[in-house]
């Protein structure tokens, strides 16, 4: 090994000896941030190759193509040092002008491709990133789409999503915000402060880059640091935000693979709720030594996030706190839970394999804890009524109602919920119920469950 060789070695092994713990600020406006540490080895939400072609199909069959463009237009030549073929640029601009939001679209493939200079050079090595995934959206978009088409508006709009990340200005562009909250959610911090580092590291070398290898190694050593999981995490964000900006992420997000998971993972990996951030409760993102500084509405903040600063029983949109809810029929308990014991019923999670039971069965009942814990029977089971009580052993709770819920596979997705409960809302004043309401919209959306 040569001597420089050796120090740089040296260097990394000291670099990864003296890391800085990932730190999250949660900047709501309102007093100082909440400095939230994620907890260590936390595990990114694994996309199998099955369901990531099945969901990129989907998401490339809804793209507004015209096949007689695709199949007149240039083959893009991204193994190529020639110049951008005419007219490619009003190729892109065409295409997006056919998307939901064209603003945003032409943001992510701003510029086009030209192989002349350094920002080209940086694309062309990303394009190598994608190769131990690029088989499976092949097979997946070849009878929609050019997929060579799809790759070089993919390596661009990644391109132009990490230029932002990178830069130190915050990103506050809507589709860039959009795109973090989905990968911090479901690759967590550390993941994420690797790729922008890894990306730095791509800049650099494709800048110096003398040949083409060099550009191919540069792309495949970014590939390692994405993995494969990351890749097709980017991959269907970044084809979700083609198609529609940040209202189609939104929109589109809960059908992807493990999104109920990814919506967990966000609260204890990032700090931040997605399904508020999805709704547009993020505001800005900055990274810059290790730190990521969010600003975020002060109900997008996680309720893991606000305990570690010092708060325990969530707030409401207004920042008031909750008041606890009381069993109005104490008196009823001890036999509302004899007959829930008699036909086998007891209150579950949304984890629980019950759950999809209760829900297959019709309308359901839940309870928010104290605690901030989501609790669920079903509304009847075997002609029995089932109380809230039951549900939340007749403690008080922060929130109750009904709901009806879609539950397919993995996925699960609101059809209504009320704020109605007779043990805990009868008579309440309207505020009230409507508070309930909304802080069981944000239960069930922590559990990657949305309402329309």
């Amino acid at each position: 090994m040569s001597l420089r060789g050796a120090g740089a070695l040296l260097l990394s092994v000291l670099l990864v000896g003296c890391a800085t713990p990932r730190v999250v600020r949660l900047d709501t406006g309102q007093g100082e941030p909440i400095v939230y540490v994620p907890p260590k080895g936390a595990k990114p939400v694994e996309v199998d190759e099955g369901a990531f072609r099945k969901v990129m199909t989907r998401l490339v069959l809804d793209m507004r193509f015209s096949l007689r463009e695709e199949a007149e237009r240039p083959r893009v030549r991204l193994a190529s040092w020639d110049s951008e073929p005419q007219g490619a640029r009003n190729d892109y601009g065409a295409w997006c002008s056919r998307q939901d939001s064209p603003g945003e679209c032409l943001t992510l493939l701003e510029g086009g491709f030209s192989f002349l200079d350094a920002k080209a050079r940086r694309q062309m090595a990303l394009t190598f990133a994608w190769d131990d995934v690029w088989d499976g959206v092949q097979d997946a978009v070849k009878e929609v789409v050019n997929p060579l088409a799809l790759k070089a508006m993919l390596t661009s709009a990644m391109a132009a999503y990490m230029f932002l990340i990178v830069a130190p200005e915050p990103v506050t562009k809507v589709v860039a915000v959009a795109l973090t909250t989905f990968v911090l959610a479901y690759l967590g911090v550390d993941a994420f402060m690797s790729l922008v580092e890894g990306w730095q590291r791509l800049s650099a070398d494709a800048d110096r880059a003398e040949s083409f290898r060099e550009l191919e190694d540069a792309g495949h050593r970014f590939g390692r640091v994405m993995g494969e999981n990351g890749a097709r995490v980017l991959i269907l964000a970044l084809t979700a935000a083609l198609s529609g900006g940040a209202a189609s992420m939104a929109s589109k997000g809960p059908t992807l693979p493990g999104f109920a998971s990814a919506a967990l993972a966000a609260e204890t990996q990032a700090g931040f709720r997605l399904s508020a951030a999805m709704a547009g409760g993020v505001r800005s993102i900055t990274v810059a030594e290790g730190v990521m500084t969010v600003g975020l509405a002060p109900n997008a903040v996680a309720m893991t996030a606000r305990g570690q600063g010092g708060a325990v029983v969530p707030s409401s949109l207004d920042g008031a706190p909750t008041k606890l809810l009381e069993n109005q029929r104490p008196h009823l308990l001890d036999n509302e839970q004899k007959i829930a014991r008699l036909v086998g019923v007891r209150p579950v999670r949304v984890t629980d394999p019950d759950f999809l039971r209760y829900v297959n069965n019709g309308s359901i009942k839940w309870v928010v804890t104290a605690e901030g814990e989501l609790l669920i029977v079903p509304h009847t089971w075997r002609t029995k009524e089932i109380s809230h009580a039951v549900a939340s052993g007749g403690r008080p709770v922060l929130a109750a109602g009904e709901a009806e819920i879609a539950a397919h596979g993995m996925l699960r997705t609101g059809v209504e919920i009320t704020p109605h409960s007779g043990h805990y809302l009868f008579g309440a004043p309207s505020a009230t119920s409507a508070r309930a309401l909304e802080i069981g919209r944000q239960a069930f959306s922590r559990a990657g469950i949305l309402f329309p």
